[in-house]
């Protein structure tokens, strides 16, 4: 399957001393090239149904496409206001979602974006930040694609920040808390799966972003663990603001939680999982 084309030649020939708009219409020129060739190679009745800020290539029939894209529309203006000083969309082109027929053509997608040794956990949905970045899901009931239109969506708005993995899914996961009514659910029994998952070693994982990858129950616990963050660090939106702005993944956050907050990030796991040294170690790169 034709993936992507090559992005960084398709830059070179888009002019800089074009207006922002005519940049807007020549990326959207080249988007709807590559959207036309994808249609072509899939097969079934892929098409291209065009709004005022996305284009969505799927099999689906009209009925959905106009209930779904009136949904994306809506909650783009929310996930803008809600994360303001945080989420941006800005860029060239409009968003571009790809919706597969087929469970075995998502994959096959995807997996040209993961490094070609290692197992890796499942996946509903994935912004893709490669090249013109989009999301992409298989075909799903609206009940469940909406959650993850969130979900993706959030990503793409926050694009253009060098955060964290753990960041970066946190707030992904509490967009949909507050836009799709995926409420945080915490008991003793899901305390207690944290309790006997994470140890001091493993906790770098989750820092790293790697863990949100895990084949285990390790990338449940890891959105769950960002969740519960998240909620706590949103208390205070000003300060969630100033950290996010600041973090990087090159030290996980660790950097931008001492000036924004006077604490380690690893100070901010303590109220959920005890006493311990749950601060990042050696800096790593999340995955992307």
């Amino acid at each position: 399957m034709s993936i992507n084309p090559d992005w960084n030649v398709i830059a070179g020939t888009i002019s800089n001393d074009l207006s922002d708009d005519e940049k807007h219409k020549a990326w959207q020129a080249e988007c709807m090239l590559w959207l036309g060739t994808l249609a072509k190679e899939l097969p079934g009745d892929y098409r291209i149904s065009d709004t005022e800020n996305f284009t969505i290539l799927s099999d689906e029939g009209d009925r959905y496409i106009k209930v779904f894209s009136s949904f994306l529309e809506l909650t783009r203006k929310r996930i803008l206001s809600t994360l303001k000083g945080i989420a941006s969309d800005e860029g060239f082109g409009k968003h571009v979602v790809i919706i597969f027929k087929d469970l075995d053509h998502y994959y096959d997608y995807v997996s040209a974006f993961f490094p070609e040794e290692g197992e890796f956990g499942m996946s509903s949905g994935m912004y893709i930040n490669n090249g013109y970045g989009h999301f992409v899901f298989p075909t799903q009931d609206m009940h469940y694609a909406e959650p993850i239109a969130v979900h993706e969506l959030t990503h793409a708005c926050l694009s253009h920040l060098p955060i964290p993995t753990w960041l970066n899914e946190g707030l992904a996961v509490l967009m949909e808390d507050v836009l799709a009514g995926n409420t945080l659910y915490i008991d003793k029994e899901i305390v207690a799966k944290h309790h006997q998952y994470w140890t001091e070693e493993n906790i770098q994982d989750f820092w790293s972003g790697a863990s949100f990858y895990a084949t285990d129950e390790g990338q449940e616990l890891s959105y769950h663990l960002a969740h519960v963050l998240l909620r706590n660090l949103s208390q205070n939106f000003n300060v969630l603001v100033r950290f996010t702005n600041l973090a990087t993944a090159e030290d996980s956050g660790e950097s931008a939680a001492m000036q924004a907050m006077g604490v380690s990030v690893g100070h901010l796991l303590e109220s959920f999982l005890g006493k311990g040294n749950w601060a990042p170690g050696v800096p790593q790169l999340a995955m992307t």
